[in-house]
């Protein structure tokens, strides 16, 4: 029982506090920012591209190492601004409501006569003012084999 007398009166007294100290120094000022009720703050644009196979241009020859497929979009709304100053952020849509951020690297693999065989499809994109470029890369650059299906990707620019 002394114990625990002991233990309540050590936590008392630990736990009181003196009188309030002197105000400190001022801190530094911040810079001027944008806080929002002016007409500044972030703003976003999203907007998808739909690609279908034969859109698709082979830059390279067909089947030579370093060949890929390659489809150049305008995109209006991507301005000197939002490309020196903001944020643009690439999607692929791998299945109906599922995004995946790029580049976006899927491991394939097939078979036939010969046996097995295995590659890596990369999508990817890259941006300047005024449009976007998306790429499908194919680890064995067997760009023999155009895309088959449709690719959606979605581009979302934040400034």
């Amino acid at each position: 029982m002394k114990k625990l007398l002991f233990l309540v009166l050590v936590v008392f007294l630990v736990s009181c506090e003196g009188p309030t100290g002197p105000m400190g120094p001022a801190g530094y000022d911040g810079l001027d920012g944008r806080d929002g009720k002016d007409g500044y703050g972030t703003s976003w644009y999203v907007t998808s591209f739909t690609i279908q196979p034969n859109e698709w241009e082979l830059v390279g020859k067909s089947g030579e190492l370093n060949s890929y497929f390659f489809v150049d979009k305008p995109l209006k709304e991507l301005s000197n601004t939002i490309y020196k100053e903001g944020v643009v952020v690439g999607y692929i849509e791998t299945a109906k409501d599922v995004k995946n951020g790029l580049p976006y690297v899927l491991h394939l693999g097939g078979e036939d006569n010969l046996g097995e065989f295995l590659w890596t499809e990369t999508a990817d994109f890259d941006f300047y003012p005024g449009g976007v470029g998306f790429y499908l890369t194919y680890s064995d650059f067997n760009t023999q084999l155009r895309p088959t299906s449709a690719k959606t990707f979605h581009i979302v620019l934040m400034w």
